[in-house]
């Protein structure tokens, strides 16, 4: 079914993201959505004492707005493909109780408000080699089998991190057999594919050959490898927009959840507004079409590398 907006039906399905500890963030963004200007809140839960999560889950789930978790990541010392001091800021012992802690929240806030996905990275890593995380994470989600874990794909690099699940190959190589979909983020796929000096549009085709159940979007600066979660209609704005909107009229019914850095409910409003101006650019007859995808048995080789 599609959602309605302003009198009108949207031919997509969009949300916006908020930290599980700004509970007044999420207050205005449950408005939007009873309103019916966004189809969901996406809730990067930020892991901690038992107290303040409870209240916080509390006022979440009595609020009946419709929610996505996103699981605490490596900037919440959350990083199960390498537990490392350096990373989470604890020693291994005590990185990985801290992991589990933050994971039984994860899926508490999931069960309170009825979520259907959680959000997972495959992480970062120092420790030994690209392979060694990949065996990791992959021994991690084998531990943590829930059918609403989705894999989000990473940006290549970012300050000295390096990423795991960076491209659609990697993440299925993580994810074949453990979870049941993907989360992907067009500009983590576009600052991996500058890092690498790959092309974005292939990077992207790869995708088709993976269940695809949730979007992330935000802009990135033109040849960038830095994740910045930048305006949509940001002046120095590099994603290409074209082929991102195409994968997504192909998919209609998958959420698209907006994520920026800003506590402020007003970015959202305006955002959202810029999304909308941008799909409906894109569909238009005279809009300019991204290049033929290929083939899929390229897509099952380059899925096999």
């Amino acid at each position: 079914m599609n959602s309605s907006h302003a009198g009108r039906t949207r031919p997509y399905r969009i949300g916006a993201g908020v930290r599980s500890d700004d509970l007044a963030t999420f207050g205005a963004l449950a408005d939007m959505a009873a309103a019916g200007r966004i189809d969901h809140i996406q809730i990067l839960l930020i892991p901690g004492p038992e107290g303040p999560f409870r209240t916080r889950l509390d006022a979440v789930a009595s609020s009946g707005a419709p929610v996505i978790v996103h699981a605490p990541h490596h900037g919440q010392g959350v990083n199960p493909c390498d537990p490392d001091a350096a990373l989470c800021g604890r020693d291994r012992a005590a990185a990985v109780a801290w992991t589990e802690r933050a994971m039984r929240q994860a899926y508490e806030t999931a069960d309170r408000t009825g979520a259907p996905y959680i959000v997972l990275h495959p992480g970062t890593y120092r420790r030994g080699t690209r392979e060694d995380a990949i065996i990791r994470i992959r021994d991690f989600l084998d531990d943590h089998r829930d059918r609403r874990i989705l894999l989000e794909n990473l940006p290549e690099v970012y300050d000295q991190s390096r990423f795991i699940g960076t491209t659609a190959a990697e993440l299925w190589r993580i994810g074949q057999g453990r979870v049941r979909g993907y989360c992907l983020d067009f500009a983590h796929l576009s600052c991996a594919a500058n890092a690498c000096g790959r092309s974005f549009l292939r990077e992207l085709a790869a995708f088709d050959t993976l269940r695809v159940a949730f979007c992330h979007l935000s802009n990135m600066r033109s040849g960038s490898v830095r994740d910045e979660h930048l305006a949509l209609d940001h002046p120095e704005g590099g994603l290409d927009f074209s082929a991102v909107m195409a994968f997504l009229r192909r998919r209609p019914r998958v959420q698209i959840s907006l994520e920026y850095k800003e506590n402020d409910p007003g970015v959202y409003e305006r955002q959202i507004r810029v999304f909308d101006a941008i799909y409906r650019r894109c569909a238009s007859p005279g809009a300019p079409r991204p290049p033929g995808r290929p083939q899929r048995a390229e897509l099952r080789r380059n899925r096999r590398r």
